[in-house]
């Protein structure tokens, strides 16, 4: 008995998660990835898994192909500018922080020509910036883009950057990792060729499944006769493949972890369930809700509203505050885990997400409420306007 009682004290000791990702989830999840390992073939698997797929048509918004591939976020990225372009290949980027970076990074490492859009700090990549590129540049052959740039809290302006680049002919590659699901998002109305998000940001499942979508235009690209760089694995052409040779029985072509296909089943159809334009809604609120109560106490935010995320909120510090120490004590203290600043935002601004739990009412309030004690403990003032 005393192992269930200090198993139980561990389950209560674990860290809440207000990151922008992953997220502390529901516990209809939790208790899918605990049921006993099923087949990954067979009816009954996929059925549950073209349940899922089909459940994330809705949630992209696109009658294009979707696949959950078996990996993370970036997997995903990387099988999407892979599979449809080849060494030499020129594509360009929008870079405002951290992951529009790791997008450039995966488009050199598999040998394409990589030029880089990149406004100033905390600043949205605009459809403007991209035309003026595409002008400079006229040989590319694909557009890549973070929707929610995590690493500033800033939404760029995917639908009018879609729009220029299908006017220049290019194919349109859309990190959605940390907003389908929880930000407004319209696949085939905007004209995006291939996007990837993750079950673990705002959908609210488990780590390990990067669902990709495809539309009509990524998946003529595929059989074009032009030489890819994808292998095997991370290439959509092989997905699609065992998605119609093996549908009846293993539409996939390996071992996927059932358990958190299950659970993301489950958290999709909670997401379903509630609404997709009432879950954008209800995040947006989380995200006011903490702007607001962090700029009462005086905080600045990193940007203004009308250009940042409505499902992560970047503020800065307030005079005299160790951002390093705060974040620490609240881990510490009270078990509550939120983002710092990358690069050269690091122990200048602190990160907070709204997906999964974090979005709840109720753990906004105690996450405000105790940041308002540990500046009356540090007895720190707000800047004067």
């Amino acid at each position: 008995m005393k192992f269930w009682h200090e198993e139980a004290r561990a389950i209560e000791d674990r860290e809440f998660l207000m990151i922008p990702g992953p997220v502390s989830v529901d516990d209809e999840v939790l208790e899918a990835l605990a049921r006993p390992v099923r087949a990954h073939y067979g009816d009954a698997w996929t059925q549950l898994y073209k349940h899922a797929v089909a459940g994330m048509r809705q949630v992209f918004r696109t009658e294009g192909e979707v696949h959950l591939l078996f990996g993370s976020g970036m997997a995903g990225v990387e099988m999407c500018i892979a599979s449809v372009l080849g060494p030499g290949d020129e594509v360009l980027v929008a870079a405002n922080g951290l992951f529009g970076d790791r997008m450039a990074e995966v488009a050199t490492a598999n040998g394409l020509r990589v030029h880089i859009v990149r406004p100033g700090l905390a600043e949205p990549v605009t459809a403007a910036m991209m035309r003026d590129a595409l002008a400079s540049h006229p040989d590319v052959r694909a557009v890549c883009v973070v929707h929610h740039e995590t690493s500033v809290g800033i939404l760029n302006e995917v639908e009018g950057i879609c729009r220029a680049a299908r006017e220049h002919g290019a194919l349109t590659i859309v990190d959605g990792i940390s907003a389908v699901g929880g930000v407004p998002f319209e696949m085939d109305a905007w004209n995006v060729d291939l996007c990837v998000t993750v079950a673990n940001k705002c959908i609210g499942g488990a780590i390990g499944v990067a669902p990709v979508a495809a539309g009509p235009r990524a998946l003529e690209a595929l059989a074009d006769g032009r030489a890819k760089a994808a292998g095997w694995y991370l290439n959509l052409a092989t997905w699609k493949r065992f998605s119609e040779e093996w549908s009846g029985w293993h539409p996939h072509p390996t071992t996927v972890p059932t358990n958190v296909i299950e659970a993301f089943d489950v958290a999709l159809t909670g997401l379903l369930d509630e609404g997709v334009e009432n879950r954008w809604r209800r995040l947006a609120r989380a995200r006011d809700r903490v702007r607001e109560g962090l700029e009462e106490m005086g905080f600045p935010m990193l940007s203004p509203v009308a250009t940042a995320s409505p499902v992560t909120t970047a503020a800065y510090g307030i005079p005299g505050m160790n951002i390093p120490d705060y974040m620490g004590w609240l881990l510490r203290e009270h078990r509550i885990r939120i983002g710092g600043g990358l690069g050269e935002l690091s122990g200048k601004i602190f990160r907070v997400g709204h997906m999964g739990r974090a979005a709840e009412p109720e753990a906004i309030d105690r996450y405000l409420r105790l940041t308002s004690e540990y500046i009356e403990e540090k007895r720190l003032s707000p800047a004067r306007p």
